[in-house]
């Protein structure tokens, strides 16, 4: 098979039948996915097929670019080790793909935490398991109050990109959410990431103050087509950690989410964060999925 095959962007006649295999799903679905993607500004270079000299496609990969420098990558289902190595070779042309370009500096995977198949092809293509998410969600409550800042702090609107970016780092220091992820990346594609997911509105991001001190951030950004709103990060300063200033800023978070019309608000965080996990159920959010997060850093060709 390895002298006839082949990872390589999908020809314009492999299109549809290499989307169909990337959904597992026939037809209009295709269609409409591929209308979609075309829509949002996708390349069709950026749908990326495994197949025989003939034409027949054993597996599909999509690349989809982000703001900040990443991009996240995906394949069709495997189910047996000659599919995981397909997988694996696909992969690895599309991250070679995104070297050659020099636009991305890093490549990322999101698989559902139980596909073991899945999970061994990243590992073969030389990504690093990051952390296992838990998605989790609660409906968006109208009318509540707004919280009450603790004597000493306040709320600030987000619109300083120096300061954001100084309590974004400053909140990775021993965190428990992604280690080692932010290594990855500058500040600079850490904000651009936050801000590309979903529609970023500035009215929606805030920054907590104690004491003069910036000590820690809320990120919320909405999702109208998926009539949800996000709450894309939060985090604190680690010398303002265990005080109840995490669950002030989530309080303040949770109430501007009242005041947009989603109905749902959803969040992830790495599972083996602990206090994290106690504080969101504590204001009734439950987990919805659980997703595996894989990283790659991106070598430039150049």
């Amino acid at each position: 098979m390895s002298e006839t095959a082949r990872s390589a962007p999908a020809h314009p006649s492999q299109r549809l039948a290499a989307a169909e295999r990337l959904l597992g799903r026939h037809g209009g679905d295709a269609t409409w996915f591929l209308d979609r993607l075309s829509q949002s500004g996708w390349s069709p270079q950026d749908l990326w097929c495994y197949s025989m000299g003939n034409g027949r496609i054993l597996a599909s990969g999509l690349i989809c670019e982000h703001a900040g420098r990443t991009a996240t990558l995906a394949t069709s289902r495997c189910h047996d080790p000659e599919q995981v190595r397909i997988a694996a070779d696909l992969l690895t042309a599309m991250v070679k793909d995104l070297a050659r370009r020099n636009t991305i500096m890093l490549a990322q995977g999101m698989i559902p935490a139980e596909d073991a198949d899945a999970m061994k092809a990243f590992n073969l293509a030389g990504f690093t398991e990051l952390a296992v998410l838990a998605c989790m969600e609660r409906p968006n409550t109208r009318n509540i109050p707004r919280p009450k800042p603790i004597a000493g702090t306040e709320f600030i609107q987000a619109n300083d990109d120096a300061a954001l970016q100084a309590i974004l780092r400053a909140s990775y220091e021993d965190t428990l959410d992604c280690p080692g992820l932010a290594e990855l990346r500058s500040d600079e594609d850490i904000l651009a990431g936050h801000r590309r997911n979903g529609r970023f509105e500035p009215a929606l991001w805030t920054m907590l103050r104690s004491d003069q001190a910036i000590v820690g951030a809320a990120l919320v950004n909405r999702s109208p087509e998926n009539d949800s709103v996000e709450l894309t990060y939060l985090g604190l300063a680690k010398s303002a950690r265990g005080k109840g200033l995490g669950t002030l800023l989530l309080d303040e978070a949770l109430w501007k989410c009242s005041q947009v019309p989603e109905r749902t608000i959803a969040l992830a965080v790495d599972e083996k964060n602990s206090p994290a996990d106690r504080l969101y159920r504590s204001r009734g959010f439950r987990t919805v999925a659980r997703r595996r997060a894989f990283a790659l850093r991106v070598q430039s060709s150049t």
